[in-house]
């Protein structure tokens, strides 16, 4: 045990003092940020753009044509459920006649 804290004190306390000092000298330095070369991007986010677009024009149309044929289907059922043959409404008799008689 001793024999660990002296190499310890004679080797490690060096060199953690010298890390320490080193980290002092980069704290006010701003750190690089990584760039293209190229201004505006690569041709990677141009075909990612595109892609999106064609994503984006596709779900549209596909909600158009979904909409528009689910009016259609709509008119279609009100005007079948409208040509059916209706009775005349009667009213129901009040008060109404039940079996069960009321408990006196």
């Amino acid at each position: 045990m001793f024999a660990c804290r002296a190499s310890w004190q004679r080797c490690g306390g060096p060199l953690a003092r010298l890390s320490i000092n080193r980290a002092h000298l980069f704290r006010d330095v701003v750190p690089r940020r990584l760039m293209s070369s190229v201004p505006g991007g690569s041709a990677d986010n141009i075909l990612y753009g595109i892609l999106c677009v064609g994503a984006c024009a596709g779900s549209l149309t596909y909600v158009y044509r979904t909409v528009v044929s689910d009016k259609e289907r709509f008119d279609d059922r009100i005007n079948e459920i409208k040509a059916r043959p209706k009775s005349e409404w009667k009213p129901k008799p009040w008060p109404p006649k039940s079996g069960e008689k009321d408990d006196e």
